[in-house]
C-alpha cells in the first residue's frame, strides 16, 4: 500500500469530523463578512482581515474538497 493511499485512508476515516470543521469555517466566514463591512483598506486591521480571509477560504477549500472526495470515494466502494 502506498503512502498516498494510506494518507487518503486516514483523511477519509475522519469524514464525519469534517462536517463540524466545515460548519465552524462557515460561521467564521459569516463573521468575517460582517467585519469586512466595517474595515476599509486604510485601517490598521485590514491586513488581519486579508490574512483571515485567506485562512478561512483555504480551510473551506481544503475541507470541502476533502469531504467531497471522501464522499465520492465511499460511494464508489
Amino acid at each position: 500500500m502506498s503512502i498516498s493511499s494510506t494518507l487518503l485512508d486516514l483523511l477519509c476515516a475522519n469524514r464525519e469530523r469534517m462536517k463540524v470543521v466545515i460548519g465552524l469555517l462557515v460561521v467564521c466566514a459569516v463573521m468575517l463578512a460582517l467585519s469586512a463591512l466595517y474595515v476599509g483598506p486604510g485601517d490598521d486591521s485590514f491586513p488581519l482581515l486579508v490574512i483571515d480571509l485567506v485562512l478561512v477560504g483555504g480551510g473551506l477549500l481544503f475541507f470541502g474538497g476533502s469531504f467531497w472526495y471522501c464522499t465520492k470515494r465511499a460511494m464508489d466502494e
